[in-house]
C-alpha cells in the first residue's frame, strides 16, 4: 500500500504545483482544468509504471469533482484550500487501500533489482517533500498570510516582481538541504541573514505592520520547511533504513 501511495501522492503533487496546467486557486475555464486534470492523470501512469484503469480513473476525475465542490464552496480562504487538499488526499490514501500492489507491479520494479527498487520510492518520497516544501508550502502561506497583506497595501514598499515568492522558495529550499545533509545548525545564520536584510530596509517606525507581516511570514515558511524536511528525512529512512 505505500508503495502505491507514495506513487500517486507524487504524482499529484507534481501535476498540481510543478507541471503546465497545474492547480489555480480560482474559479477556472474547462480546458485548463482539463489539463490539470491530464497532467496528474498522466504522470500517475508514469510514476505507477502500469496502466491501472481504475485508478487513472478514479484520478482524472478528481480535480473535476473537486473543482465543482469548490464552485459550490465559493470561497478562496485558507479553510477552503485545506479541506480541498484533505479530500484530495483522502481519495489517494482509499485508492492506495484498495488497489495496495499496484506500484510493485509495474515496470519500474520489474525492471530493477529487488534490492534497487527501495530507491525509487525513497527517490519520489524526496521528490514529493520538496514540492511540498517549496511551490506547494508557497501556495499554502500565501493563504495563510493573505489577511494581513490587506492591511498594508497602502505602504509603498517597492521591490522585484514576485520577489517575495522567489526568497520563500530559495529559503525554504535551503532550509532543506541543510535538514538533509545533518547541518541544521546553519538554519540559524539563515534567519539572521533574512532579518538583517529585510529589516534593514525599514527604517520608520510607521511601517510596523510590514515588519510584523515579514515576521509572520518568515516564520510560517521556516516552520513549513522544518516539518516537511523532517518527514521526507523519516520517509526516505523509512525506504533506506
Amino acid at each position: 500500500m505505500a508503495e502505491t501511495f507514495c506513487a500517486l501522492l507524487t504524482a499529484y503533487l507534481l501535476g498540481t504545483f510543478v507541471l503546465p496546467g497545474r492547480m489555480s486557486q480560482r474559479t477556472r475555464p474547462v480546458w485548463p482544468l482539463a489539463l490539470h486534470a491530464a497532467m496528474v492523470t498522466a504522470t500517475s501512469y508514469l510514476l505507477l509504471g502500469t496502466f491501472h484503469w481504475r485508478i487513472l480513473l478514479a484520478v482524472l476525475l478528481m480535480p473535476v469533482v473537486m473543482a465543482g465542490v469548490r464552485a459550490l464552496w465559493r470561497s478562496d480562504s485558507i479553510t477552503a484550500f485545506l479541506v480541498d487538499q484533505s479530500l484530495r488526499l483522502v481519495v489517494l490514501l482509499g485508492l492506495a487501500f484498495c488497489f495496495p500492489d499496484t506500484a510493485k507491479h509495474g515496470w519500474w520494479i520489474s525492471a530493477l533489482r529487488p534490492d534497487l527498487s527501495r530507491w525509487y520510492f525513497a527517490s519520489l518520497s524526496c521528490a514529493s517533500g520538496i514540492v511540498l516544501c517549496v511551490p506547494a508550502g508557497g501556495v499554502l502561506i500565501a493563504k495563510l498570510i493573505g489577511p494581513f497583506a490587506d492591511e498594508i497595501r497602502d505602504n509603498d514598499i517597492g521591490g522585484l516582481t514576485k520577489g517575495g515568492q522567489y526568497i520563500g522558495w530559495l529559503e525554504r529550499i535551503l532550509v532543506m538541504l541543510l535538514v538533509l545533509m545533518g547541518q541544521p545548525n546553519g538554519i540559524g545564520f539563515l534567519i539572521a541573514a533574512k532579518s538583517i536584510l529585510r529589516f534593514g530596509e525599514i527604517k520608520d517606525g510607521s511601517q510596523r505592520r510590514v515588519a510584523e507581516y515579514i515576521i509572520i511570514g518568515t516564520f510560517l515558511s521556516f516552520g513549513w520547511a522544518l516539518l516537511i524536511s523532517v518527514m521526507t528525512l523519516k520517509t526516505v529512512g523509512h525506504w533506506i533504513p
